[in-house]
């Protein structure tokens, strides 16, 4: 099996965006490999927003409790994440969220997006539909930004990753509206 690491310290060290790394890496899985994409998408997530119990890999379904995303896993255990102050908004229902929505240390946004549930009656692991890294372009003599949102998981029929501007609505943890513009004044 390919395994793929997603290090930021040595991502730091080549002076490459780690953004860039991630796109790439993901990019060189053909788009028919729906498998090893699950598995790329969800070590990027143990990379960037570890949970203190287990993997992103062994998650069976995602739940927000009270203001914390909790991951369930086969054995009816459960764990949230290493650092809660990373989850930041939701969508869908909080115990079937559609999408969650984490904010890194830099800042910036990332979305994941969860497929369908196949309802065969077993426990299955949750599949990620897509994950969205959000990029933007300064406009210095206006003080204005673009948001961009560049899909790792989706892609072209070559593989190759998507990018978007469009506005996106969420529930905050705190149950308030989270909204984020593809163009904002900064």
């Amino acid at each position: 099996m390919n395994m793929l690491r997603f290090d930021k310290k040595e991502n730091n060290q080549n002076n490459k965006p780690f953004i860039a790394e991630a796109v790439f890496a993901v990019e060189t899985i053909s788009a028919k490999q729906l498998s090893e994409k699950q598995i790329k998408a969800k070590q990027l997530l143990d990379q960037l927003f570890p949970l203190e119990n287990g993997s992103h890999q062994d998650v069976t379904a995602y739940m927000i409790d009270y203001r914390h995303m909790v991951a369930y896993f086969k054995d009816g255990s459960h764990s949230g994440l290493v650092s809660n102050k990373h989850f930041i908004a939701y969508t869908g229902e909080k115990e079937d969220p559609c999408s969650i929505l984490f904010k890194d240390g830099n800042g910036s946004h990332v979305e994941v997006l969860f497929g369908c549930h196949k309802g065969t009656g077993c426990i299955e692991l949750v599949d990620i539909d897509d994950i969205q890294l959000e990029t933007c372009t300064n406009f210095t003599q206006d003080m204005v930004a673009l948001r961009h949102w560049v899909s790792l998981v989706q892609g072209d029929e070559k593989g190759k990753t998507k990018a978007c501007s469009e506005d996106k609505e969420y529930t905050a943890k705190s149950g308030e509206d989270y909204a984020l513009e593809y163009c904002y004044n900064i």
